[in-house]
């Protein structure tokens, strides 16, 4: 009897990369709606964590083949507001992709930055309206 492997699944319209699923959402939300939203999907679905450069590089290729112009919400954010940042799915920061001309002061929430074709992070206002990115394992 053979055994059979069963590749994890995403849901409709999710990608799947190494042992994740992303969903690139282009609804205006605020970092914390979005993060409920992300949250209504199960699974541990979360805001995205970008862990290595070259799952950086995969999101931003995905995203970038839907658009080029706006600014994307990821996991990463200081709940503290001391500029101690941290992955809201827990995951360890390691990694960072910081743009080096981000603003600090009051913003609180990070973003992929277009200008680099979302490659980079920039620092923003929690409050602000953007497209996001969730991420769950399967």
């Amino acid at each position: 009897m053979s055994k059979s492997v069963l590749r994890p699944s995403c849901r409709p319209g999710w990608f799947l990369y190494k042992s994740h699923c992303y969903g690139y959402f282009r609804k205006l939300r605020s970092w914390s709606q979005a993060e409920l939203k992300c949250q209504s999907y199960g699974h541990g679905s979360h805001l995205a964590s970008v862990l290595n450069k070259k799952e950086g590089q995969v999101i931003a290729r995905f995203i970038f083949g839907y658009q080029r112009n706006l600014p994307v919400w990821i996991g990463l954010h200081d709940p503290k507001k001391n500029q101690l940042w941290q992955w809201i799915d827990g995951s360890t920061q390691l990694y960072n992709a910081w743009n080096p001309t981000t603003k600090s002061e009051a913003r609180h929430c990070a973003e992929l930055n277009p200008k680099n074709k979302f490659s980079k992070w920039n620092k923003n206002r929690c409050d602000e309206r953007q497209h996001f990115l969730c991420k769950y394992k399967p």
